[in-house]
């Protein structure tokens, strides 16, 4: 039986509330208001504003992938936790670059091929589907070619520097080792996974701010599904995040929670009770209740660009509704002199809009066509090419 198709045309009614009426002055002096509205009603707390601490910093290889780039590798101490960062810089560089943070499912080892001199995670943290992720020929197939590991030769050659961290070495995807490591990291107040991930985000900038090599004003953050959503997260709340890359990140990410179609309250927070806040799980039975939507999140980075990748195939994370999202937040952008979302429809991927949604054929997944957007939208708006 096919899977049923996104519809290409729009019908469904604008995001509401409206983001209109406040003025410029008036959105920023409630920015903080909003975020902290996020973590009450959905999120929860993020951990403390605590530093990455580098333990050690070594290098890996100076002529990896044909000469292309140089891989380094940090210890890293967040809030009192270790994981391990790896950095990969364009050989060819020869002024500071831009940097693409991507948090990878299967771990930093895994997303370089398996090379036994990357540190791996800790047992505890590898999700169900990384177990023997190397020879996970059925994940793959799925899933999509670079599910595991990105197209790194293609994104050193457009320019770009690559930060790879991987948060279950933190919070671990799973119910009752993600409830323990986040009592521990967030004492006290309800928080859940994607806000700790997301937080993982900004502990990389601390460290790439805090080398020339990397180009501050140009630092990117990707993720796919879960870590979209992360990502999302991470970029309304870090305004030292200056592109967010949201690939299929459905409910709790750039996906209306009011839309009434696609993955609903009640089936995330079921599966994944660890990921929001308690208060998210509570309104499952009715999610109108929720008294903000994915636009206003989507308004916290305005103007930084936004892309927001779906596939024709995957209603479950539901193309649609992400779209009426990003139309929801263009009011917001506008105050800045932004157009935001230009493009007319799904079908209409503009690179150098600030807000841009690139829809493929398939599945939910990594594809080839999925790098070529995502490229197409660095290369636009960080002028690498």
């Amino acid at each position: 039986m096919a899977l049923p198709k996104v519809p290409a045309r729009l019908t469904a009614p604008a995001a509401a509330p409206a983001l209109d009426g406040t003025g410029l002055a008036g959105w920023e002096t409630g920015r903080d208001a909003l975020r902290q509205r996020f973590a009450d009603e959905i999120y929860g707390e993020a951990p403390a504003d605590d530093p990455a601490r580098i333990v050690a910093h070594e290098l890996i290889e100076a002529q990896a992938f044909d000469g292309l780039g140089r891989i380094e590798q940090y210890t890293l101490d967040l809030s009192g936790f270790e994981t391990h960062l790896v950095v990969i810089l364009p050989n060819a560089a020869t002024a500071p670059v831009p940097t693409i943070i991507l948090q990878m499912f299967c771990g930093n080892r895994t997303a370089l091929g398996g090379r036994e001199d990357i540190a791996p995670p800790p047992p505890e943290a590898h999700a169900p589907q990384c177990e023997g992720s190397i020879q996970n020929v059925p994940v793959r197939m799925i899933f999509g070619r670079y599910i595991m590991e990105p197209p790194i030769t293609d994104i050193l050659a457009h320019g770009h520097a690559i930060a790879l961290i991987y948060p279950g070495d933190i919070v671990p995807d799973e119910a009752d080792a993600a409830a323990a490591r986040l009592a521990a990291l967030v004492p006290d107040r309800p928080s859940g996974a994607i806000a700790a991930w997301a937080w993982v985000y900004s502990r990389v900038v601390d460290v790439l701010d805090g080398d020339a090599r990397f180009d501050a004003s140009r630092t990117a953050v990707w993720g796919h599904s879960r870590n979209g959503k992360a990502a999302l997260l991470a970029g309304a709340l870090d305004e030292r995040i200056d592109l967010v890359i949201a690939h299929q990140a459905g409910t709790g990410g750039t996906a209306l929670t009011r839309s009434g179609t696609g993955e609903s309250v009640e089936a995330i927070t079921s599966g994944y009770p660890h990921w929001f806040a308690p208060a998210f799980a509570g309104r499952a039975d009715n999610p109108t209740d929720i008294p903000i939507d994915q636009h206003q999140l989507i308004a916290l980075l305005a103007p930084r660009p936004l892309l927001i990748g779906g596939a024709w195939r995957d209603q479950w994370s539901d193309p649609q509704s992400s779209f009426r999202a990003a139309e929801g937040a263009n009011p917001v952008y506008h105050l800045y002199g932004s157009d935001g979302l230009t493009q007319p429809g799904l079908n209409d991927f503009d690179p150098a809009a600030d807000i841009a949604v690139a829809m493929r054929p398939g599945l939910h997944g990594v594809q080839p066509q999925d790098w070529e957007n995502f490229l197409a939208f660095l290369d636009a708006h960080f002028a690498t090419h």
